[in-house]
């Protein structure tokens, strides 16, 4: 089980990328004042404006992610989770831009602000593509997307799955780490490299040592050396893949 203190760690790293990129661009922004804020509202509104519209924008971006994670990483679908994202954000900022100025409420602003959130995010998406260890150039396995959530110093060739709360411990062959994640989400984001063998485990077939079992019950020896379960709602998958023997 995962302790209070491992759970507030974990919960730190998830966010304190988001929390320090929300508060460096929110500030900057509002003391730049971009597209006419500076002249429009005071030092306390224009604050809020752009640390409301920086948040929106970077929770957006999150849940996205996430729905993109669950989905075929194709290019089509990440062009498309950045078309989703634009349509979103601007329709967002043209309604709240219209309720405080008397002069927003045309289509035309809106195209302008839809074309402005597209090339951002494109541009940013193209960044991440080259520099994110996740999706940059030779990183593209479904493997080393999964792998960059963890350590560095972890990642390695993945032995076993184990859920734990809401928190899926990872073991690899280099080591093992904590991550924020549900089990459900991991497997379908591996798809093929592994399989689920229990409620809270999943499996690399390369790193079984041996079938055994004990008082009736299946387990696999993995590489680490822990036993794994193999549960009978799991069994028949696992015989039809050739995990277990017919």
């Amino acid at each position: 089980m995962v302790r209070p203190s491992g759970r507030m760690q974990l919960a730190f790293r998830e966010w304190q990328g988001p929390l320090g990129l929300w508060l460096g661009l929110s500030g900057l922004a509002t003391l730049a004042g971009p597209f006419g804020t500076m002249e429009a509202l005071t030092a306390g509104p224009r604050t809020l404006y752009w640390f409301g519209v920086t948040g929106v924008a970077i929770g957006l971006d999150r849940a996205l992610t996430r729905l993109e994670s669950r989905l075929t990483g194709t290019p089509v679908v990440a062009a498309a989770m950045v078309g989703l994202y634009a349509v979103i954000m601007a329709s967002l900022v043209f309604a709240l831009n219209t309720w405080l100025f008397e002069s927003w409420g045309r289509l035309g602003q809106w195209l302008w602000l839809l074309l402005i959130v597209l090339a951002i995010s494109a541009a940013v998406h193209a960044l991440m593509f080259w520099l994110d260890p996740a999706t940059g150039k030779g990183q593209d396995t479904l493997q080393d997307r999964f792998l960059a959530r963890l350590r560095p110093e972890a990642r390695g060739a993945l032995i076993r799955i184990e859920a734990q709360d809401h928190y899926l411990l990872v073991v690899t062959r280099k080591g093992q780490d904590m991550i924020l994640m549900r089990m459900g989400d991991a497997e379908a984001e591996l798809g093929a490299l592994g399989q689920r063998v229990h409620r809270s485990h999943w499996i690399a077939p390369d790193a079984i040592v041996r079938t055994q079992r004990a008082q009736g019950q299946l387990r696999l020896l993995m590489a680490d050396g822990t036993e794994v379960p193999v549960s009978r709602g799991y069994r028949d998958a696992a015989r039809k893949t050739g995990l277990l023997p017919g």
